[in-house]
């Protein structure tokens, strides 16, 4: 599944009606901040319109997400009572937590839960207009609210908060490769990442990256490449991967950020077992998370820039 998210329909009404009235369109819900995933067969819940159309369960309108083959894909937001419904009909006992759940879901399906999830939340969060407190309306398919003043008439969009996120290397006087990697004060010992911060006002990725890594962990860093990116709706987040070249080594940490972190070889991070393991060993990240692409790649030594 690879969704084209078609940009060039959300303002055409009569073709997303129609698109929402297909039986063969494809309908996800989500429920307060919850996906509806079946846990003993590890996959997403969707059902199409022509299936729920058999069913008392009734969605005036959904946000269209896009096309896939032809096949639309529309998010919904459930009340209580519809999403209850939900997982009547799926046999599913409750909404789940996708940060918990999708490293147990094919890729392709998390992506559109992620999706799902994100443009649901912002619309939960923008009822009213935050000019002069009149109640918004969707537009755009979902895609943009309007102020319903017409005095007002102000338009917003969807908001994605920049975060970087960053392995920092270094060569040791005995040669080896090591990299910089904390642990956070709400994360169970032995659980080891890259640092990661959010880019303030006017701040340019990379100066974001100097600035997070010398606040949390007291370490000056140059020359900052960027590597890979990450949407992170939890709640609205963008995760901009970078790897970056340490000029001192000496560790002063931020302990309200920062509960502990070290200078791992990458023979040592071979060593270590995944986030959930059981032992005493150090544990690596997600394997679904770009902190752990970070991590993999700079220890196999591939994609790495210049």
């Amino acid at each position: 599944m690879r969704i084209d998210r078609a940009d060039y329909l959300r303002r055409d009404e009569k073709s997303v009606q129609a698109l929402w009235n297909d039986p063969s369109s494809v309908v996800i819900p989500v429920y307060q901040t919850g996906n509806l995933i079946d846990l003993n067969r590890n996959t997403a819940v969707f059902k199409t319109q022509g299936e729920l159309q058999a069913t008392d369960l009734e969605h005036v309108s959904g946000t269209f997400l896009g096309l896939d083959k032809g096949t639309a894909y529309f998010a919904v937001n459930c009340t209580e009572q519809q999403a209850e419904r939900w997982c009547e009909l799926s046999k599913v006992t409750e909404f789940s937590d996708l940060r918990t759940c999708g490293p147990l879901l094919p890729g392709h399906e998390a992506s559109i839960l992620a999706y799902s999830r994100g443009i649901i939340y912002w619309q939960q969060q923008n009822p009213y207009c935050s000019l002069c407190g009149t109640a918004n309306r969707l537009v755009s398919s979902g895609h943009m609210m309007s102020c319903s003043s017409p005095l007002c008439s102000s338009q917003t969009f969807p908001r994605t908060d920049p975060a970087v996120i960053m392995l920092v290397e270094r060569t040791g006087d005995d040669g080896q490769r090591y990299c910089l990697l904390g642990r956070s004060p709400q994360w169970p010992d032995k659980v080891f990442s890259t640092l990661a911060g959010f880019v303030e006002v006017g701040e340019t990725l990379e100066a974001a990256v100097i600035r997070e890594v010398h606040e949390e962990a007291g370490v000056v860093v140059i020359n900052p490449r960027y590597m890979a990116s990450q949407p992170w709706p939890f709640p609205q987040s963008i995760m901009l991967g970078f790897i970056a070249t340490a000029a001192t080594s000496e560790i002063t940490l931020d302990e309200t950020e920062v509960a502990e972190a070290r200078w791992f070889s990458d023979k040592e991070i071979s060593t270590f077992g995944n986030w959930g393991d059981d032992g005493d060993n150090p544990k690596l990240p997600r394997k679904d998370s770009i902190a752990r692409y970070l991590i993999d790649n700079w220890c196999e030594r591939r994609n790495l820039p210049v």
